[in-house]
């Protein structure tokens, strides 16, 4: 029996141990803003949203621009008895009907949709941040959970095996015991790898692989601002600015269709001479209009899809926004319930607490059996597990309730490369914008 007391007080000192190196080592990241001011730090240096502003003014100042016109160079006649005439004419095409006001219009709405993204993914990388801290500070609490059970544990087979040594128990005693401590003690090693890879996803994010962080265990992690959260972003409307900006760009599209229908006509300008065999030389000036003539294609199919994929557009966007006030609601009114029960579970434990203890001190003095001590210790520990789930589920209800707020989701930000899909998006949003830039 001393190879097990031998081996649970390597196991306690090395506990010990490893607690003291953690927090000697810690990193500075105390809480959520702390965390967050790192990530911050760290993904500026990628700089995407300066470039993405860079690439939108680029896009401002080309659709401003006139086409360019062609030069055209004719000879006719080359023999010395013949009549050369040279011919040198510029054709440039005119805007009558305003293409380069409507391309304006939508580079102009394109940086606006642009302002409204960043303001967006500010949000969103907020939201990632938060969950993988989230998920570090679940761990860690269940982290101290186990450890605390796994004291009482062991404090349960102490008292068995001093019983045992007095007579007073059989051997069977002591080794239920020492079952219920080894399977604790595996339940523990479990929690700490749970903490140990929410350490490794948090620091990911400011481009380290095993940062050492300690948090703040002081105070039950419950997310108690996120009703307000939720409330500032739904305040803000960006997902309907950003709607309402969608709409404009469809219908700017809509009217650059328009104009394609109308013929715009393209002005010749040139110069004609003209030299005979008999030397005498004879220049005119040339001066026409070119005009398109829109028989077939009047964009007479691309204008009505184009209005009917607007409106499609537009219902889709208004159910969007409906279904978001309802499912942020349902999360809302679920994470006041979890509370309630985290809550009622708080004074369970307590009250387990004190059952426990009392039953240990009983079985001490010879009142109560292993097996009645056992079960007082497991009923705690289910209480205890009980909430740290109802806790995760109000993290996520809460988190949930976020994402929706800003247009995203839990699965979206609860990825482990949430931060680089992220990243990803806003980088094909400026090859989109180049890709519509070199197509006008």
């Amino acid at each position: 029996m001393s190879s097990y007391f031998t081996a649970f007080r390597r196991l306690g000192l090395a506990v010990g141990i490893t607690m003291a190196l953690q927090s000697a080592f810690a990193e500075n990241v105390s809480s959520f803003e702390s965390a967050l001011a790192k990530v911050q730090s760290y993904q500026a240096q990628t700089d995407i949203w300066q470039q993405q502003q860079q690439i939108s003014d680029f896009n401002i100042k080309q659709s401003g621009l006139w086409q360019n016109p062609s030069l055209s160079v004719e000879q006719n006649g080359f023999g010395t008895n013949q009549d050369q005439e040279l011919s040198i004419g510029i054709s440039q095409p005119l805007d009558i009907f305003g293409q380069r006001k409507i391309n304006q219009a939508l580079a102009n709405t394109s940086a606006q949709q642009l302002q409204l993204q960043q303001q967006l993914w500010n949000a969103q990388s907020q939201l990632i941040v938060k969950f993988a801290w989230s998920q570090l500070a679940i761990a860690q609490n269940e982290q101290s959970v186990y450890a605390t059970q796994l004291k009482l544990s062991k404090a349960n087979l102490d008292s068995a095996q001093k019983r045992y040594q007095a007579g007073s128990i059989a051997l069977v005693d002591v080794e239920r015991a020492e079952i219920e401590t080894l399977d604790i003690q595996r339940i523990y090693q479990q929690a700490v790898l749970k903490q140990q890879t929410a350490t490794r996803q948090l620091s990911n994010l400011w481009g380290e692989t095993a940062a050492q962080i300690k948090l703040d265990n002081t105070v039950t992690p419950w997310p108690e601002q996120s009703q307000s959260l939720v409330q500032r972003n739904l305040s803000e409307d960006w997902l309907k600015k950003l709607y309402a900006l969608n709409i404009q760009q469809a219908n700017q599209q809509i009217e650059h269709l328009k104009v394609q229908k109308r013929s715009n006509p393209t002005l010749n300008v040139g110069m004609t001479r003209t030299k005979s065999p008999t030397e005498a030389n004879d220049t005119a000036l040339v001066l026409g209009v070119d005009i398109p003539m829109n028989i077939f294609n009047r964009q007479q199919y691309a204008i009505p899809m184009a209005q009917k994929q607007q409106i499609l557009l537009n219902q889709q966007q208004q159910l969007q926004l409906k279904q978001q006030i309802l499912d942020i609601a349902n999360h809302i009114h679920q994470l006041k319930g979890l509370r309630a029960q985290f809550n009622a579970t708080s004074n369970q434990i307590g009250l387990a607490e004190k059952v426990q203890n009392r039953t240990l001190q009983g079985f001490q003095a010879g009142k109560f059996s292993i097996t009645e001590v056992q079960q007082t210790t497991k009923q705690l520990q289910d209480l205890r597990l009980s909430q740290m789930q109802v806790l995760a589920q109000a993290w996520q209800s809460a988190l949930s309730a976020e994402a929706l707020s800003i247009g995203t989701s839990y699965e979206e930000i609860s990825r482990s490369d949430a931060y680089s899909q992220l990243n990803k998006k806003a980088v094909e949003a400026s090859q989109n914008l180049i890709s519509t830039v070199s197509g006008q």
